[in-house]
């Protein structure tokens, strides 16, 4: 029988669901910063076209048709946490990367958009691969409890992520209110243009090394889960 209250119970009984708690909700608030500041940055910072704009955000998508499908074979070579290490790192080299070119007397859009696919690459292939550790965690969860309770573990990840996006979607418009943005003018002033460059780079990269740390602390390896498995299967057959 699943209740209400196993909702809070498997929060708090179940650490690895914790780990990849705060990591969703770092990792999409980290996004949508991230994302809602793009467009600002590329017209008011770098004064680029429409069409420059179009680039640069389908940039933001490029690399997950290319690296995802390679995702398996990258997890054989390196493992998990290296996986999730080299990643998101990418995605922070990316973000000094912009931030180094945008802050050029001449900045040139050719190595920004070399920069932005570079950071998109860390953060789709970092991102995409979680979503792989929720079977992990419902898993642990039952080898724990007795009980599966997948739709619980799922409904208490669609509250992680959606905790994120909200996050990230009220600190982009405080910070452009802090920084005076005026929405009505093309030039914006030197504090504004930073701001935006701080919600572009700044924030997302130190918002991507706390989630380092936070997958650090993740300890369900590849073999620990088999084991869980063959576990529970055993269970099962002694019934």
């Amino acid at each position: 029988d699943v209740k209400i209250s196993d909702l809070w119970m498997e929060f708090k009984d179940n650490g690895p669901l914790r780990i990849i708690a705060f990591f969703f909700i770092t990792a999409f608030a980290m996004m949508s910063i991230g994302n809602a500041a793009g467009a600002y940055f590329i017209n008011s910072n770098m004064h680029g076209t429409a069409a420059e704009l179009s680039i640069f955000m389908a940039l933001g998508s490029l690399p997950s048709f290319i690296f995802m499908p390679l995702v398996p074979a990258i997890k054989k070579a390196i493992g998990k946490k290296n996986m999730f290490y080299v990643f998101l790192g990418c995605a922070i080299v990316g973000m000094v990367m912009l931030y180094i070119i945008a802050k050029m007397d001449e900045p040139s859009m050719t190595w920004i958009f070399i920069a932005q696919f570079i950071k998109s690459t860390g953060v789709i292939v970092a991102t995409g691969y979680m979503w792989a550790l929720v079977p992990e965690v419902i898993s642990y969860g039952e080898w724990k409890s007795g009980k599966r309770i997948a739709g619980i573990v799922n409904a208490l990840t669609g509250i992680f992520f959606k905790a994120g996006m909200t996050l990230g979607g009220i600190v982009a418009p405080a910070v452009l209110a802090y920084v005076a943005y005026d929405k009505d003018s093309i030039q914006q002033s030197p504090l504004a243009e930073e701001g935006i460059i701080w919600l572009v780079c700044v924030i997302p990269a130190a918002l991507l090394l706390l989630a380092m740390f936070i997958i650090s602390k993740y300890e369900l390896t590849d073999e620990k889960i088999d084991q869980i498995n063959k576990e529970i299967e055993q269970r099962s057959m002694n019934k």
